[in-house]
């Protein structure tokens, strides 16, 4: 028995305790693995969380400049369509002015030929160009 256990329990014995401790040191080794590896994860997750904080904060920034340029250039814009609207309007005005003057001695001209046809003569027919006026204005 004596003998028995030298040559075939104790080495047994020896390969169980030495396999129990390789499977002890695995599972330490594991473990820590696994630790290691949740802590990477939570590194690697912080600084994911950092790289799109700091992302959106460029988009935001990007999105604010943008903003700002399209105002100033849609500000730019509605000045320079109101400076060109004044000036037609002034060219307009202008236009109008002339063709009413123009109107007037027209007419005025329409007068003195109606006058020198109703008589059979040139005749001096006085007429106010202020009134001419401002009924051709009325009328239009």
């Amino acid at each position: 028995m004596a003998l028995l256990n030298e040559i075939f329990l104790k080495p047994v014995g020896k390969v169980i305790e030495a396999r129990q401790n390789k499977i002890k040191s695995d599972i330490e080794a594991g473990k820590a693995a696994r630790l290691k590896a949740q802590d990477s994860i939570s590194q690697y997750e912080q600084h994911l969380h950092e790289v799109r904080t700091k992302a959106q904060g460029l988009i935001n920034e990007a999105s604010e400049k943008a903003n700002y340029h399209r105002n100033l250039e849609v500000s730019r814009l509605r000045e320079e369509g109101r400076r060109k609207m004044e000036a037609v309007q002034a060219e307009i005005a202008s236009e109008r002015s002339r063709l009413l003057d123009q109107l007037v001695g027209e007419e005025s001209q329409l007068v003195q030929e109606i006058g020198r046809r109703v008589v059979g003569e040139d005749i001096a027919i006085p007429l106010d160009t202020d009134k001419v006026r401002r009924a051709l204005e009325e009328a239009s």
